[in-house]
């Protein structure tokens, strides 16, 4: 069974099921770092489900961008706080979100990232960062612990947060935050969070300019200068640098 096909099957069970639980609860373990004194922009909540996530950050001024592929969209939608928008589209390649040519200053994945499949989640990774505005956060959870029959009815693939972490590296996204916690009622499951940050080091989307700028070790900081006065004149003239 598919992971899409689980929720649809499961609809109604599982939106009683996560609007049981405060938000505020659920995300006390990095929101309160990450958003305390941050100004609300534009976030995307992927895997929204039935909305929940999506709500809470609408309630706190952000505008918000739900994407949910299986009928829990729905079920949200009926429910929807006026600044969430809802939009039909999935990992690992959000191509309706892509065209869209928007970035967001926050993206949440709760619950999700198990849902991609192992080959995948590099070039899933890579494409979430690409959707990020400079200083945009980009907050991941994994869950830890599940058994045979889950990971077949539900769709779940091996995930590892120190690959996470490997990739955000490979791509010059630093990493703010690691949070672990128990699950409020399966013993068998832990929760581990993980909150990136895309600096805003002027680099646009010249990524491979922006992972010297950012890793290089080197003390010759005239280097990484150049670099980053070279990298603003191609975004407004590239016939300067050239």
């Amino acid at each position: 069974m598919s992971s899409t096909s689980y929720y649809n099957q499961n609809r109604d069970k599982l939106f009683e099921q996560y609007h049981a639980y405060d938000p505020e609860v659920v995300h006390r373990a990095w929101a309160p770092e990450h958003l305390k004194g941050r100004k609300p922009g534009f976030a995307c909540d992927i895997g929204a489900g039935t909305g929940r996530d999506a709500n809470w950050l609408a309630r706190q001024g952000w505008e918000v961008l739900a994407v949910e592929p299986s009928e829990l969209r729905e079920a949200g939608e009926e429910k929807s706080d006026p600044r969430v928008t809802w939009f039909d589209d999935t990992l690992p390649d959000l191509k309706k979100l892509r065209a869209l040519g928007r970035r967001f200053d926050l993206i949440l994945l709760r619950s999700v990232w198990m849902h991609v499949p192992k080959s995948r989640q590099e070039r899933a990774f890579r494409i979430l960062t690409e959707l990020l505005n400079p200083s945009g956060l980009l907050v991941i959870s994994l869950r830890h612990g599940s058994d045979e029959e889950e990971n077949r009815s539900r769709g779940f693939h091996p995930i590892s947060a120190d690959e996470l972490i490997q990739y955000a590296r490979d791509r010059a996204v630093s990493l703010r935050g690691r949070y672990e916690h128990p699950d409020r009622s399966r013993e068998h499951i832990h929760w581990e969070w993980l909150v990136f940050e895309m600096p805003d080091v002027g680099t646009g989307n010249l990524s491979l300019l922006r992972h010297v700028i950012v890793n290089d070790d080197k003390s010759s900081t005239y280097k990484l200068s150049l670099l980053r006065t070279l990298v603003r004149l191609a975004e407004t003239a590239p016939g300067i640098v050239t």
